[in-house]
């Protein structure tokens, strides 16, 4: 994703050389976030997902194996060397195995979901490793679908990192309402089946640039143009920590839009026409009827305020630090959360009163003021 907002964002920039991406899948870019969700549930066929095609030669079904800043060229594994004027590493991250586990379900490609849809397929009862979005909306799907399941989650709460006890303990109960069989404080895994679907959190692929000497610290360190410490050499994606501007600080973030944007962002800056990557992240998930829509980086908070009744769509709740806004969760609410993305981008101030306010316009507020 990260890697085909990268080519859109060199050709709008006006780049027109040579531009080679080099993919280890098979297929071109395709979009992940159905593989949890429409596609499972027959409602987005296979050539659906794929993005429009790129001005770009595709290497697709090869790998990197060596970069080489230093000669600005990198190795393929099958013994090319290919050289560069700027290089962008967008390797993504890979899914966190759990030991003993290597015939599990791990939904990152589309390999993966055509395995678990035929399961769906056929109706078997389907067990889950992990309540975070992934393993929340695949147990939706599995309802949906009406194929038993079971969810294992170590925490008290699904998304209990990121949502809080109390809207993680309605997300749990919104799901064993529908018939998930959703089981908490897990500290021990029952014996699990082959077809089981383990969603306990991503690992960036920072490998091939830590082997080249290039910083990384929890992903591949880059500034606000997505630059690393090697010359001509880029990061974007979710194998990228970015310098922030709205948060003041380096946040990785793993949602679509966020890597095509700053992909997209990136490619503008190898180009020679960056500008500071200055968006909010914003991301969705559908679950049976629910949308829920979040803003936000996902940083740590101290307390969270709810404009509307926390339970009852829509609403949505805002996360606080220091009495700063961070982010932002809506429930059947994608215009609060519009809004809040415009406050967060312009940083404007606002308070938690006006924040639960529902006299106040926070449209309004996210407007900059007169000259």
């Amino acid at each position: 994703m990260a890697a085909h907002g990268a080519v859109d964002g060199l050709r709008q920039a006006g780049f027109a050389g040579e531009i080679v991406l080099v993919g280890r899948e098979p297929h071109p870019p395709y979009e992940r976030p159905y593989l949890s969700k429409r596609y499972l549930l027959h409602e987005v066929s296979r050539p659906q997902l794929f993005l429009p095609p790129l001005e770009a030669a595709l290497r697709l079904g090869e790998e990197v194996v060596e970069l080489e800043p230093d000669r600005h060229a990198v190795r393929l594994a099958g013994g090319d060397r290919l050289e560069y004027r700027a290089l962008l590493i967008a390797t993504g991250a890979r899914p966190r195995r759990l030991p003993g586990h290597d015939d599990a379900v791990y939904l990152r490609d589309l390999q993966q979901a055509d395995r678990l849809r035929e399961a769906l397929d056929r109706g078997e009862a389907l067990e889950l490793v992990g309540a975070g979005f992934i393993g929340c909306e695949v147990a939706a799907v599995a309802r949906q679908r009406r194929v038993s399941v079971t969810v294992h989650e170590a925490l008290d709460q699904p998304l209990l990192r990121v949502l809080g006890p109390e809207l993680g303990a309605w997300l749990g109960e919104v799901h064993r309402a529908r018939g998930v069989d959703l089981r908490t404080g897990v500290r021990e895994l029952p014996p699990l089946g082959p077809g089981t679907l383990i969603g306990v959190g991503t690992e960036p692929n920072v490998e091939l640039a830590a082997a080249a000497g290039i910083r990384c610290d929890r992903g591949i360190v880059v500034d606000e143009l997505g630059r690393t410490d090697a010359p001509d050499v880029y990061a974007a994606g979710d194998c990228a920590r970015f310098w922030s501007p709205l948060f003041e600080t380096h946040v990785r973030v793993e949602h679509y839009q966020t890597a095509h944007r700053h992909g997209t962002a990136t490619g503008r800056a190898m180009a020679g026409a960056g500008t500071p990557f200055a968006e909010a992240p914003w991301f969705w998930s559908d679950q049976y009827e629910l949308n829920l829509q979040y803003a936000g980086a996902g940083l740590p908070w101290e307390r969270s305020v709810t404009r509307g009744r926390l339970g009852q769509p829509p609403f949505t709740t805002f996360f606080l630090r220091e009495e700063r806004l961070v982010g932002a969760l809506g429930v059947d609410d994608g215009r609060t959360v519009g809004h809040i993305r415009r406050l967060l981008e312009a940083r404007v101030p606002v308070t938690a009163d006006q924040l639960v306010d529902p006299a106040v316009d926070l449209k309004r507020l996210a407007r900059p003021a007169p000259p």
